[in-house]
């Protein structure tokens, strides 16, 4: 009997598409419940070129492939499943520059809703940009 394939494994091995593409998001590393995503930085991220601020859509791309991907580690399994909440506490400005990492966690898990925690960084994880939870709705297969 062939050994069944592991839905993380697959996901870290998958070439981005669509959205993560353009972004360039990549796998860093990744735990039993965890993983940890990363997005190099772009000049088309800046809202503002003179003052160097990044926008808050790479933040928010990153930590929702960061969360879904912590689902994945979690529980092995490839479903789909949709964004149903996701909440982002900006702690600080992202540095120009720089690329954003984003560790989300997934520290529930119940027949329909995954639950996810993640910290955003650009470079140093002792001084996060933003924290932020999201959970998940598992969709029906049809």
């Amino acid at each position: 009997m062939a050994e069944e394939e592991d839905a993380f494994e697959r996901l870290k091995n998958f070439p981005p598409r669509g959205h993560h593409a353009l972004l360039g998001i990549y796998t860093v590393d990744n735990g039993p419940d965890w993983a940890e995503l990363a997005c190099p930085f772009a000049p088309g991220f800046l809202m503002d070129l003179e003052s160097g601020l990044v926008s808050s859509g790479p933040v928010v791309s990153l930590v929702d492939a960061a969360a879904g991907a912590a689902i994945i580690a979690r529980t092995r399994q490839w479903r789909p499943m949709a964004t149903l909440d996701l909440h982002i506490d900006y702690l600080r400005p992202a540095r120009a520059g720089q690329a954003l990492h984003a560790r989300a966690h997934c520290h529930h898990v119940t027949r329909k809703v995954a639950f996810t925690r993640c910290s955003v960084h650009d470079g140093d994880a002792d001084r996060p940009i933003a924290s932020a939870t999201a959970s998940f709705f598992f969709m029906e297969e049809s």
